[in-house]
């Protein structure tokens, strides 16, 4: 038991408080389940990519850094593994991993100036994004390939955005 308690004194990162694992469970949820109710929407890329990646910028926002990773690497895996992806998506999913990643750790090291973070997380989501489909992306269609090029950073922005407009209600919790 004592052991216990020594590694959560040494180990700040790891964060079991319960306001925390409320909101990532509460988040968790919400990053699988917009991604499958919506997957047959019109606009789908649009609506879905906004709604996770405001998600992505409040679990950036409101949680520890391991509870948000474990955020940004569960949308793309539960999309594999519902089957929502067409299947030359599959070896995207670890370069959308990454890029939501980059997001989540771009805002991270500058929430403290929210417009700013988001506007530099979008653009590093977007350029990881446009730079894989650039170098591997010969193998895909043309559908496909535009999916992963500009809609990218609109969807981050309107989700940087929507999560602005929801700061202040965050603002007033803390």
């Amino acid at each position: 038991m004592n052991k216990i308690k020594t590694i959560a004194k040494e180990q700040p990162w790891i964060s079991c408080k319960t306001s925390e694992l409320t909101w990532t469970v509460s988040l968790i949820t919400a990053v699988i389940i917009a991604p499958a109710i919506l997957a047959h929407t019109p606009a789908n890329q649009i609506v879905t990519g906004t709604i996770v990646n405001s998600l992505l910028f409040i679990a950036a926002y409101r949680l520890p850094f391991v509870n948000a990773l474990m955020i940004a690497i569960l949308p793309s895996s539960v999309a594999l593994l519902r089957g929502l992806l067409p299947a030359p998506m599959v070896t995207l999913i670890p370069y959308i991993i990454i890029s939501n990643i980059v997001l989540i750790s771009t805002f991270s090291a500058l929430k403290k100036t929210p417009l700013i973070g988001v506007l530099a997380a979008s653009i590093a989501k977007f350029t990881l994004l446009y730079l894989a489909i650039w170098i591997i992306g010969q193998q895909f269609n043309a559908q496909l390939i535009t999916m992963f090029q500009w809609p990218q950073l609109i969807t981050a922005l309107l989700g940087g955005f929507v999560f602005l407009n929801l700061l202040k209600f965050f603002q007033k919790q803390n």
